[in-house]
């Protein structure tokens, strides 16, 4: 079932923990020590040059633990992603009382790579290792963009159906935004929200709200 919006005045705020639904399978809350000490790790020493071994180490137990528990260093990396995005969409709520239609994505796309970027394995990635990058946007990203896009669409088809929105194809402005968020978190403008506001609001007003 698609997630409902919930209406406030002219506003359409989306249930966004709602926005998880498609998206990778969080790991159970009994993995999170090993989740913890990998971040920790990566954060410390970078993913390339964490091993099993130093989690392990972290979490003073044997390697052995570790790779039974959560596999290898790929795994690991994979598993922290699943969970930490998740905890990102859950904070959201809290930003959004009071804007309505284009501002709220203008808000969620500014929240979201802000603290995507002040994460501390995200911030070691895009400080020390931009060799990750390359890979990752030519193998993982597609399959990225288009579980988020597709998580997406119904909200965006909801938001247009109610006017608050500018009528659009949703799943190309779903993909859209996806991608427009991925390049402000490798290359962030000086004013992020002012950038988005700019970019997306004039695209995204519906032309009754435009004539006003």
């Amino acid at each position: 079932m698609a997630a409902k919006p919930r209406s406030t005045g002219e506003a359409a705020l989306f249930e966004l923990p709602a926005l998880t639904r498609g998206l990778p399978e969080p790991p159970p809350v009994t993995l999170d020590p090993y989740l913890d000490a990998a971040a920790r790790c990566f954060a410390r020493h970078g993913i390339r040059r964490t091993s099993v071994q130093d989690v392990a180490r972290e979490l003073r137990v044997n390697r052995t633990t570790v790779y039974r528990q959560v596999g290898g260093v790929d795994h690991l990396a994979r598993l922290l992603l699943a969970r930490d995005l998740r905890r990102a969409l859950a904070l959201l709520p809290t930003t959004l009382d009071g804007t309505d239609g284009p501002t709220v994505v203008v808000r969620v796309l500014t929240t979201l790579v802000k603290h995507a970027r002040e994460h501390p394995v995200a911030a070691k990635v895009l400080r020390d290792e931009p060799e990750i990058i390359g890979p990752f946007l030519t193998e993982e990203l597609p399959d990225l963009v288009g579980r988020v896009a597709e998580v997406l669409r119904p909200l965006l088809e909801f938001a247009m159906g109610a006017g608050v929105l500018a009528r659009r194809d949703a799943g190309v402005v779903a993909e859209w935004l996806v991608r427009i968020g991925i390049s402000a978190l490798l290359a962030p403008p000086p004013d992020l929200e002012g950038f988005f506001a700019e970019v997306l609001v004039p695209a995204l007003t519906p032309e009754s709200k435009e004539r006003r």
